[in-house]
């Protein structure tokens, strides 16, 4: 083993070590040195190569000097070949960074694509939630400057119980030229504060927030006139939460967990805004808004769940789950899809598939739910009739083609599907 330790850091409650091979530029590891110095850089003290299976191992590899890969305590350590090219490479290793620290925290943690900025004196973090190119570095920018701690602006990892966020002070990732690689540069060189790991003061969840940038290219016909906040409808939040969520599909109850964490501050806010500037008087004042938790019933049904699933005051009871019998002859069956699962509203139901999630309608909803592990067609028409009355020529067959075509449903003989369901505690 060639390669040897060159710094060590600490970022979202792990320790990242960097191993360099033969060939890679001291430049660049003073690049990168100088970009990371709030996540705790520290250099090696002396040349080592002994990797700790606790730590996060990177090795940073030159193109003409190739390193093998190799495994610490059963986790392949990634390879960054690097080359002449630092600004690129120093963009490429802020991703592979944050990859292997997402990787580390996958069904622990709640994982969002989202800026985390903390009241100085009270702790309280706001997780901005969005994808790439939403305004998350500007927003991080803005509210620094206005005061706010940053702890990133890529990714917000989360204690599901104790909702402590774990700071992740990485490089802010901004973009100078359009076409190039982002600059890579440390918080405190912009003069922004960041988290002291010093301080007595724990970083805690308080709200979770959608950016809503308005472009006045995609949307010219709104105005400063439109920024402010919004509660999201349940399903929308949560829809959002999901596609912005790492490692969602491999958490258990992942879907539940989201639901019970927008419960805890009484709903998901958006806030639309024009310029970053508009920020912080806009979300120090959704800090100071008390608000009940719960406030959108709902409940979590597992993809093929026997039992009664986890309610939270949802008043619709007419629609237990059961042991499923087979109907006689060969009738087709229509039953849930393994690996879904779903939270229904009175507005209709959330269902997540293990890539991807699709919101369905009341009656879409309700279909889904009867299916259970296997009804016949004459079946669900009939139920659905009892609660909505007859359908009009073809609107049955069309909701439930539609199902079938997202693959919410799936259509099986009786001999092939199976009498009885597994506990909902088991579905991934």
């Amino acid at each position: 083993m060639t390669e040897t330790l060159v710094f060590t850091m600490r970022a979202m409650g792990a320790v990242v070590d960097v191993f360099a091979g033969p060939g890679v530029s001291p430049r660049l590891i003073e690049t990168l040195v100088s970009a990371w110095t709030d996540c705790e850089v520290c250099p090696a003290p002396e040349p080592s190569s002994v990797r700790d299976p606790e730590h996060v191992s990177i090795v940073l590899a030159a193109r003409k000097n190739p390193v093998p890969a190799t495994a610490v305590g059963g986790r392949e350590v990634p390879v960054l070949t690097v080359d002449a090219d630092v600004p690129r490479v120093a963009q490429e290793f802020t991703s592979l960074v944050t990859l292997e620290l997402i990787r580390r925290h996958i069904g622990r943690m709640h994982l969002f694509h989202a800026a985390a900025l903390m009241r100085p004196e009270t702790g309280q973090v706001i997780a901005l939630v969005g994808p790439s190119g939403r305004g998350k570095t500007t927003a991080s920018r803005a509210l620094a400057r206005a005061g706010w701690v940053y702890l990133s602006d890529e990714t917000c990892a989360i204690d599901p119980e104790t909702l402590v966020v774990l700071p992740y002070p990485k490089p802010l990732s901004i973009i100078e030229k359009p076409g190039e690689p982002k600059t890579q540069t440390a918080a405190s060189a912009l003069g922004l504060r960041h988290h002291d790991p010093a301080s007595s003061l724990s970083p805690e969840l308080a709200r979770v927030v959608v950016l809503d940038r308005v472009d006045a290219e995609s949307r010219p016909h709104e105005d400063a006139a439109a920024a402010g906040l919004r509660r999201l409808p349940l399903l929308e939040a949560l829809q959002v939460l999901a596609e912005q969520s790492s490692g969602l599909a491999r958490t258990r109850d992942g879907l539940l967990r989201l639901a019970e964490l927008a419960d805890r501050f009484g709903g998901i806010d958006a806030v639309t805004y024009t310029d970053s500037s508009q920020l912080p008087e806009l979300l120090a004042d959704l800090l100071e808004t008390r608000r009940d938790a719960g406030a959108e019933p709902w409940k979590y049904i597992a993809g093929s769940a026997p039992v009664e699933p986890a309610r939270h005051d949802l008043p619709r009871s007419d629609r237990p789950d059961m042991v499923v019998r087979e109907p006689s002859g060969s009738e087709r069956l229509y039953s849930r899809s393994v690996g879904t699962c779903g939270i229904v509203t009175d507005h209709g139901m959330l269902l997540m598939h293990p890539e991807r999630t699709v919101i369905y309608s009341q009656l879409g909803a309700d279909l889904w739910i009867e299916a259970g592990a296997g009804r016949s067609r004459h079946h669900l028409e009939e139920r659905l009739s009892e609660i909505y009355g007859p359908p009009p020529p073809g609107a049955f067959d069309a909701v439930l083609d539609t199902i079938l075509e997202d693959g919410g449903l799936v259509a099986s003989n009786p001999s092939s599907t199976a009498t009885r369901l597994s506990d909902p505690k088991e579905q991934p």
